[in-house]
């Protein structure tokens, strides 16, 4: 998976990227046809801002989130795409869909 991690209005830490990749990471256990993604990371002065989009076949899943911390919005995120692989999952493995037309 291509992963692109974009700070906005701030200087990401390495330590920061090295823990949204880690968290990204995990979503490849529950689906692995995940073909890129991108994190963008908004900084203001109360709160850190979380968005996140993944590439699957034929669809762009996405959340974001907002929290104290980067890491918390960024868990949040991937808890919510996480379900919303879950589901798409379920939809590809459908068998009830007319395939002919």
């Amino acid at each position: 998976m291509h992963t692109q991690i974009t700070a906005r209005h701030f200087s990401a830490s390495p330590a920061l990227r090295a823990y949204a990749f880690e968290r990204l990471s995990k979503l490849e256990k529950y689906y692995d046809g995940i073909t890129d993604a991108h994190v963008i990371l908004q900084a203001a002065p109360l709160e850190k801002a979380a968005e996140i989009t993944l590439g699957v076949y034929r669809q762009r899943l996405a959340a974001q989130d907002v929290a104290a911390t980067h890491e918390e919005a960024i868990d949040r995120c991937v808890e919510r795409l996480r379900k919303q692989i879950i589901k798409y999952k379920a939809r590809l493995r459908r068998t009830d869909k007319d395939i002919h037309h």
